[in-house]
């Protein structure tokens, strides 16, 4: 039925997955962890400039893999113009942080259970939330993720950040009669009503509702859902969605495309999109129409997705997400977002020079939301590198 399912083993974590800078200690420790059991230590140092100020960071990591599951602890310390940037750690509660990556999975009876906690890839819930990304600066975030799923029935609830969330929610999809099956999905946003200055007219709660009916083909390497549904925003109003998604695997890959129509009043799309935390006291819920559309392609080397949505209050909003991280001497990976009022993305180059060594640029765009809720947009730049334990 959609990627609203996209809570399940394998898509859990992204290579480029929270903001602008990703090269660090427990990346380069986790090294072979895909092939069997694995425990790993790792430090990175890194140093460039972020805005006018200078950049220098230390970065400690340990990894541990066993029997499928995945565990990754790390922590990093950030120096700007030599100072100690203090908001990365001021409470205790920011300990949560120190989880980057938890990865765990069972089938139980042939049931699909999942577990996913740290830096997770961005959000697909249906139709409330596409491509939401837990963060578009580089402030640490952990968040959580779980899922089950069998041949008929899939459902998965998360958080996007346990300490300062922008999204709570979950979605499910039952083969009612195949071939004609039910979806939903709820989705809110806890932080939106308590923003000190949303912009005159903007809405100060967000939330989004969805129930669909879809019916589906399935032929051989090949699937296509088919539905229409509603999609109900408390206090700002309620919009029509058609919607179509089809994968194919061919010629090793496996190649994606969907898109929906909607019309109505709220925000008609636009509330759970990759730029929601500077977004999210701009919608005025005026309605009207839009669209979407997502082309993708993925294989063994990498994968690549290009996307647009036409959103009635915020503009147009193109997104591109790349990578290729199963090189074993060099690997990439980037993400883009962009819009009439913003623009965000992060990229980033690996080089393994040795067993133990690697190093890496990072280019990010990032945007500061302030307690005054003015953007704050700076360009970031850093040169990493990082030694490892096997």
């Amino acid at each position: 039925m959609r990627a609203a399912l996209a809570l399940l083993p394998g898509l859990i974590t992204g290579l480029i997955g929270g903001g602008a800078s990703t090269a660090s200690a427990d990346d380069a420790a986790r090294g072979g962890a895909a092939g069997g059991d694995v425990l790993g230590v790792g430090a990175a140092i890194g140093a460039g400039g972020q805005g006018s100020a200078t950049y220098s960071a230390i970065d400690l990591g340990l990894n541990v893999a066993w029997r499928g599951s995945r565990l990754g602890l790390g922590g990093r310390g950030v120096w700007l113009d030599g100072a100690w940037r203090t908001r990365d750690w001021q409470s205790a509660t920011d300990a949560v942080r120190v989880l980057r990556l938890l990865e765990v999975a069972a089938t139980p009876g042939g049931v699909q259970l999942a577990l996913a906690g740290g830096r997770l890839a961005p959000a697909q819930l249906a139709h409330v939330a596409d491509g939401h990304r837990a963060v578009i600066d580089d402030r640490p975030r952990t968040g959580a993720r779980a899922a089950l799923a069998s041949r008929s029935f899939a459902a998965g609830l998360e958080i996007d950040d346990v300490l300062e969330p922008s999204l709570v929610g979950g979605a499910l999809a039952w083969q009612l009669a195949p071939p004609w099956g039910v979806v939903a999905a709820a989705a809110i946003d806890p932080g939106a009503a308590s923003e000190s200055r949303p912009r005159p007219g903007a809405a100060t709660t967000l939330a989004a509702i969805e129930i669909a009916v879809a019916r589906r083909w399935e032929h051989t390497r090949a699937r296509t859902d088919v539905g229409v549904g509603l999609v109900g925003e408390p206090a700002l109003g309620t919009s029509a969605v058609a919607f179509a998604a089809t994968t194919l695997e061919r010629a090793g890959a496996r190649w994606s495309a969907r898109g929906e129509l909607r019309g109505g009043t709220g925000t008609v799309g636009a509330a759970f999109g990759p730029l929601h935390r500077y977004e999210r006291t701009r919608h005025t819920g005026d309605g009207g129409f839009g669209g979407a559309l997502a082309l993708g392609v993925a294989g063994t080397p990498g994968w690549l997705e290009l996307g647009v949505r036409a959103r009635p209050d915020l503009g147009m909003l193109a997104t591109a997400s790349a990578g290729a991280p199963m090189g074993r001497w060099l690997q990439a990976g980037g993400w883009l977002a962009t819009s009439r009022d913003a623009t965000a993305g992060a990229a980033e180059l690996r080089v393994a020079w040795a067993r133990r060594m690697s190093s890496a640029l990072e280019l990010a765009r990032m945007i500061t939301v302030t307690d005054e809720m003015e953007p704050v947009v700076a360009w970031s730049a850093s040169v990493w590198f990082g030694i490892a334990s096997d």
